[in-house]
């Protein structure tokens, strides 16, 4: 079959890559214009899901995460309040990013200077930058895509595909398009991110962290912080980084979210304050609070961030995971976005390349991979949001959620009512 993918980050890349190992040939349209890509000053704490994927389909040789023995919890003056025994896998966008592109379509970087060779089963694959899908329409023959070409004076094109995914995101407006009344929910808080070299961590830092997932929690809210590979790929112990994450709360249109989300050029960000754009008298302030607030080991990380990014956590969630008879697709977080208490969402991808696979091998039915993947990411969205609301507010903020989670799991109610209210169209077209 040809088949399209919309979006060339790692949910895109997961699903290509499944379907190049079954034969198919797979085009990928990727907005961005550059090929290589940042790491995002990003890190992944990833599950057991994702690493049947890469056991599975990484044909390259180089590691790519870094392990955690377990989780610790630490008190107001650094010490271990409790322990949990739990093997983890830490790595960064970036390095999962270039995995998969040597996986995808052999291309080479840093991360991986040695991609695989094509196999003699592979598809044919494509990946093309600075390609932005306009438009979608089902017809007979399949699937007729829209797209500007911005390399090239936003020159218009057209392809036909049997099959389309769309994997451009929580903010996909395609999704929206199809199905009306999709859109991210604020959720009333937000997560500063940022990281720090190893080699300016100090001593005393170290031996608090390593090597473990490390929590501090504190009055409306809370940080966490894991190692992982440095901005090369590298994982050698003084090459790597410390990545940290800070949840707080903010109100929906104060001033102090407007503040915090505008940056140094005076532009206002709705969603995401980028690496390097945050106004130095904006993010003094919230350094001085972690004083305040944070054990001196986690004050410490975020003194030394001179280039955070802010996420503003928020909901969202698509009422079916496939449109147009079955020929397109919806995965990764224009699907579902979850909040990142509990770093699911690169294991949601890979969960729903993995059924995908199962899909298109005849192992299961269209209406059973639906039912499993929108099933999946319903649960583990209520879990996420019940873990995050009870280390942020405590035991009873959590109780809705904890409720909800129960329906889900004994009878699949769905995590956001308004979601039944929703409709397909048959065909889009994104301004």
């Amino acid at each position: 079959m040809n088949i399209v993918i919309i979006g060339g980050s790692n949910t895109g890349l997961m699903n290509g890559i499944v379907l190049k190992r079954l034969g198919h040939n797979v085009r990928i349209l990727e907005q961005n214009p550059e090929s290589k890509r940042d790491d995002l000053a990003a890190g992944i704490t990833t599950h057991p899901i994702f690493e049947e994927f890469m056991d599975c389909h990484d044909r390259t040789t180089e590691p790519w995460s870094i392990h955690s023995p377990g989780v610790q919890f630490l008190d107001k003056a650094a010490a271990v309040t409790r322990r949990l025994n739990k093997r983890l896998q830490m790595t960064s966008w970036g390095v999962i990013y270039h995995h998969l592109r040597a996986n995808f379509d052999g291309f080479s970087s840093n991360f991986c200077p040695n991609p695989p060779e094509p196999e003699k089963e592979d598809g044919v694959t494509v990946f093309e930058c600075g390609k932005r899908v306009t438009g979608l329409g089902h017809i007979t023959s399949g699937v007729e895509i829209t797209y500007e070409d911005l390399l090239n004076q936003k020159e218009e094109g057209k392809l036909l595909a049997d099959i389309v995914i769309i994997a451009n995101g929580a903010n996909s407006a395609l999704r929206s398009s199809i199905f009306t009344g999709v859109e991210r929910v604020y959720a009333g808080y937000v997560a500063f991110r940022g990281t720090v070299p190893e080699s300016e961590v100090s001593e005393e830092a170290k031996k608090t962290f390593d090597p473990n997932l490390s929590y501090n929690s504190f009055n409306n809210g809370y940080i966490l912080l894991y190692i992982i590979p440095g901005t090369d790929g590298s994982i050698v112990p003084g090459h790597r980084r410390y990545n940290w994450v800070w949840y707080h709360p903010l109100t929906t249109g104060s001033p102090e979210l407007e503040n915090i989300m505008t940056d140094t050029s005076g532009v206002v960000h709705r969603n995401t304050l980028p690496v390097g754009t945050m106004q130095p008298s904006e993010w003094a302030a919230y350094v001085a609070l972690a004083s305040k607030v944070m054990c001196p080991p986690f004050a410490e990380m975020v003194q030394k961030t001179t280039q955070p990014f802010i996420t503003a956590i928020s909901d969202a969630s698509c009422p079916r995971a496939t449109a147009f008879n079955g020929t397109v697709f919806i995965a990764g977080e224009a699907l579902n976005l979850m909040r990142p208490h509990m770093a699911l969402s690169t294991t949601q991808s890979a969960m729903q390349a993995l059924m995908l696979e199962k899909f298109f091998k005849h192992e299961i039915t269209l209406s059973e991979f639906e039912e499993q993947v929108l099933q999946y990411g319903r649960v583990s969205a209520l879990k996420t949001n019940a873990f995050g609301s009870f280390f942020l507010y405590g035991y009873l903020s959590s109780a809705g959620w904890l409720v909800k989670l129960a329906g889900a799991v004994l009878g699949g109610l769905p995590p956001f009512s308004w979601l039944s209210d929703l409709t397909e169209v048959e065909s889009v077209v994104q301004k």
